[in-house]
């Protein structure tokens, strides 16, 4: 009996070692997960997978937001947006790039359907704290142009300069 727990114990700590050796590992995968958002309060925040620009990157977002006006309804916005980015200087812990967005738009506006694309050139940063090489913060400055239709005519167009932040756990 005390030969099989020698065995048992001699194996547990092997591996332990072996768990440990494989947690110092700091190959960091290059597709995450995570939050993308703008600077507009809490009106647009929204999800993100990301492949890092490192020196070719991209990201798909989903974007939601609501917004209650007083006594009367309330608008509710969806974007799908694509994001292609090429990393124009590439650091240890981070990174400047540059590159464009494509996205959908879905408007609930006062009961009325609207939706459009948009387009934006962009350029923005992404850096890693060298102790937590998993995790990137990113910041982005894009200037966008978005054409909206509403069901039964009418356009909207919206442009300007939007700036948005993200967090993103990578792989």
């Amino acid at each position: 009996m005390k030969k099989i727990l020698c065995i048992v114990a001699v194996a547990a700590m092997a591996l332990a070692v072996q768990a440990e050796e494989a947690a110092k590992d700091d190959d960091v995968g290059s597709i995450g997960v995570g939050y993308q958002g703008m600077f507009l309060g809490n009106l647009l925040n929204g999800v993100a997978v990301r492949g890092t620009p490192a020196p070719i990157g991209w990201q798909v977002e989903l974007t939601q937001g609501m917004l209650d006006t007083d006594g009367g309804p309330e608008v509710d916005l969806l974007v799908l947006k694509g994001k292609a980015y090429y990393a124009l200087v590439e650091r240890e812990n981070s990174k400047l790039y540059a590159g464009a967005s494509v996205g959908y738009w879905m408007v609930d506006l006062f009961g009325a359907d609207i939706d459009g694309f948009s387009i934006a050139p962009l350029i923005g940063a992404e850096w890693n704290f060298a102790e937590l090489p998993e995790l990137g913060f990113n910041f982005e400055v894009s200037y966008e142009i978005t054409e909206l239709e509403a069901d039964g005519g009418g356009d909207l167009g919206i442009s300007g300069i939007n700036v948005s932040t993200g967090i993103v756990y990578y792989f």
